[in-house]
């Protein structure tokens, strides 16, 4: 393939520098109609043109086949942060709700407040233009009921990635930051409610990932193999703004190939800002490189120093517990924290583990038995993956919290100020440590961080749920108002 389809010929100034049009790595274009047109005049006539990079992904992506249906059913576009890719979604949402006629138009990213923000950015761009307000029937932003609908019957409405879309039928399937998926059960419910509406289309988009970003690796590299071999897969369009591998961070033109806004919405400036951060931070966010290289996020010698053999809860007590599951399903950890004084006392409880998945209905007895035992004020858990185990324990009268994604991220910010600081106590357990030490740093859209696997040979949902109890027991005062009866 051809990856180095515009290099410069003559030096230019900062001043001059301007993103590459063409993305490095790109779907052979091919020689059908386009409706693209219609979604550049759309963004006019709401008064924010798309782009250069943004018109030329949306006129290949929206060919057409005689038949009317898209030549390409899954649409990958891959591109380095503040690009303009949340009003390339924007724009395509509106064209299927107003131009297109696409009945259901679902949404999804494994951080929900990602999938708000575009929904946001929809919602008020309706509401300020009156051609596209009078053809809604109503706009509902509740809380976990996001939803447009048109006079016409077309709907727009956010779904959780796990099992929201079970059951649907869309015409189009949106999966923003599709970095962070990682579960593939949950990526084959969205896809599969594509199925039943031959003009559909499915658009994931995202910066680089990394070895764990299971879904996009996959879709990756099955869009290699079709522009390796030109005519063998033209369902899968791939649009890849990124950098050459092996350049340098300063490279003026690695910084052309990643970011196509460069000189349009993007600024040198901001990005020789970013040169201060850890290189591998600035190739992921910058140059949208894929980086394998992950570090554990704790300093070295920290958690040893939080140990203390001899420290135990006080009357046997855990105030705050939190229960986490592998992505895989096979491994679970229950994990809990009592507050004293400026110290937070930790321990593993109970771990589940299974060839196949864990029962979450046995998890959740256990948990249960343990939250009345310890008479704990609150059961922390991610929706994402235990979920289940939530819903019964809520169901028993044991209060529960969400506490994933940008929760979780600053969640891990206060595990490791606390074990940093020395304010974390714990007795050494084997299966606590070896999870601590299996973690590896993953950096969020929003500059935050949260805990992963360093590798799939290793586990980290006690260290997961140890940053859950860390982030009630750093605010003691306001769960307990949360949760008080």
């Amino acid at each position: 393939m051809n990856t180095e389809p515009n290099r410069p010929e003559p030096a230019i100034t900062d001043d001059d520098l301007k993103g590459f049009l063409l993305p490095r790595i790109q779907t052979p274009e091919l020689d059908l109609e386009s409706r693209g047109h219609q979604v550049a005049d759309l963004a006019k006539q709401i008064g924010v043109p798309l782009l250069p990079w943004q018109e030329h992904v949306i006129t290949q992506a929206a060919k057409v086949r005689p038949n009317g249906k898209w030549a390409h059913k899954t649409n990958g576009v891959l591109v380095a942060r503040q690009n303009g890719k949340t009003h390339l979604l924007r724009m395509r949402i509106l064209a299927g709700l107003f131009l297109w006629d696409e009945k259901l138009i679902i949404a999804t990213a494994q951080n929900r407040d990602i999938a708000l923000e575009t929904f946001r950015l929809v919602a008020d761009t309706i509401e300020d233009n009156g051609f596209l307000a009078d053809q809604v029937k109503f706009i509902r932003k509740a809380n976990g009921q996001e939803e447009i609908t048109t006079k016409s019957g077309n709907r727009y409405k956010i779904v959780a990635p796990n099992s929201g879309a079970r059951g649907m039928s869309a015409d189009l399937v949106i999966i923003d930051e599709a970095r962070e998926m990682v579960n593939t059960d949950a990526y084959a419910a969205l896809v599969y409610t594509t199925m039943a509406r031959p003009k559909s289309q499915i658009w994931l988009t995202s910066n680089a990932g990394d070895a764990f970003s299971t879904v996009l690796n996959r879709t990756r590299e099955q869009a290699y193999k079709a522009i390796s071999a030109p005519g063998s897969d033209e369902t899968i369009g791939w649009w890849e703004y990124s950098a050459p591998e092996g350049v340098k961070t300063d490279d003026r033109d690695a910084w052309r190939y990643s970011n196509p806004a460069l000189g349009y919405t993007i600024d040198v400036e901001g990005i020789k800002a970013r040169l201060k951060d850890p290189e591998s931070i600035f190739r992921t966010e910058v140059l949208c490189q894929w980086v394998e290289t992950l570090q554990n996020p704790f300093p070295e010698g920290a958690w040893a120093n939080c140990l203390d053999k001899d420290i135990t809860l006080p009357d046997g007590r855990a105030q705050y517990l939190a229960i986490d599951v592998s992505p895989d399903r096979r491994h679970a950890a229950l994990v809990g924290a009592t507050r004293v004084g400026d110290e937070i006392i930790v321990g593993l409880i109970q771990t589940w583990e299974s060839d196949s998945s864990v029962d979450d209905l046995k998890i959740a007895s256990a948990v249960s038995n343990w939250a009345r035992k310890f008479n704990s004020q609150c059961v922390g858990f991610d929706r994402y993956t235990a979920s289940g185990i939530a819903a019964r324990l809520s169901a028993a009268g044991i209060p529960t919290q969400d506490l994933s994604g940008s929760t979780f991220y600053q969640a891990c910010d206060e595990l490791l100020s606390a074990m940093s600081s020395g304010r974390l106590k714990h007795t050494g357990q084997e299966v606590l440590t070896a999870h601590i030490y299996a973690c590896a740093r993953k950096s969020g859209a929003d500059g935050g961080w949260r805990i992963v696997r360093k590798d799939s040979s290793g586990y980290v949902t006690a260290a997961v749920a140890l940053a859950m109890v860390v982030h009630f027991a750093a605010r003691p005062s306001q769960v307990a108002g949360i949760f008080a009866v």
